[in-house]
């Protein structure tokens, strides 16, 4: 499995999430490293500098019930579109 994190290789750097029409956070988790690469080059299409990172798929679960958000298993070939309205970036200075 594979999930969008800040810094490649690094779960604990943060994991990219979606939001969805009710405020509940999504994480995504890609079958196909593939799939979660051209993901994640339309996401740096608009600005968001994230990575690939490869997570055990035992792991999933556990890794989203501690950092509170829900998630979603994209199958290998689906296509997953990034909503503009639900990225937000924030500057740190």
């Amino acid at each position: 499995m594979y999930v969008l994190t800040r810094i490649e290789g690094d779960l604990e750097s943060g994991a990219y999430a979606s939001v969805d029409d009710d405020g509940t956070a999504i994480v995504q988790f890609f079958v196909n490293k593939d799939d979660a690469i051209t993901y994640n080059r339309m996401l740096e299409a608009i600005d968001t500098e994230i990575a690939v990172t490869e997570i055990d798929g035992d792991s999933l679960e556990k890794f989203c019930s501690v950092i509170g958000h829900a998630y979603t298993v994209v199958e290998e070939g689906e296509i997953v579109i990034p909503k503009l309205e639900t990225l937000t970036h924030t500057l740190i200075d």
